[in-house]
């Protein structure tokens, strides 16, 4: 099932899958950067996984048949693909502190219990906000966030770098 905007409608699994392919091409064109596989696997708590020396995406098994939770998944690794990308490449000061901060990325395996550490750092604070950006300019589907307050955060940001996006 899958909300746009007012409506509600389910669809059926090969529509979803030549949708999210499609969408696999339309977010690395967007980002200047090659498609990457997908593969769902089990990810405990996780939902997804960038895979950059194996060059795929891993999705959470749980998501397979849920296109929003897979098109979150896809838009969300992409960005992290293409802050590596960005950072390797460029000599800007976003790239310089991207550069930084990826030798430094909590994740699953070193974050706090509550997740707090993971969730504030700048390179997935960008990730989350380019899905909310790119999902709703480009597909009008609106996503919201379990986390309190951090839509507000996403929406702030997205003001401010949209032009990065």
């Amino acid at each position: 099932m899958v909300f746009r905007k007012n409506k509600i409608y389910e669809k059926n699994g090969n529509d979803d899958m030549d949708d999210l392919r499609k969408l696999q091409e339309e977010v690395a064109e967007h980002l200047g950067i090659d498609p990457l596989p997908i593969k769902y696997e089990f990810l405990g708590d996780e939902d997804s996984r960038l895979y950059l020396k194996d060059e795929y995406v891993g999705i959470n098994i749980k998501y397979k048949n849920d296109y929003l939770e897979c098109a979150k998944s896809i838009t969300h690794e992409y960005r992290h693909a293409f802050q590596i990308f960005y950072a390797s490449l460029y000599e800007t000061e976003l790239a310089k502190r991207w550069r930084k901060l990826l030798g430094s990325q909590i994740n699953s395996s070193n974050m706090m219990e509550d997740g707090s550490d993971y969730i504030n750092q700048e390179l997935e604070i960008d990730a989350f906000a380019f899905t909310k950006f790119y999902l709703k300019k480009y597909k009008d589907i609106d996503v919201i966030n379990k986390i309190p307050g951090l839509d507000d955060l996403l929406d702030l940001y997205i003001e401010k770098n949209w032009k990065m996006m």
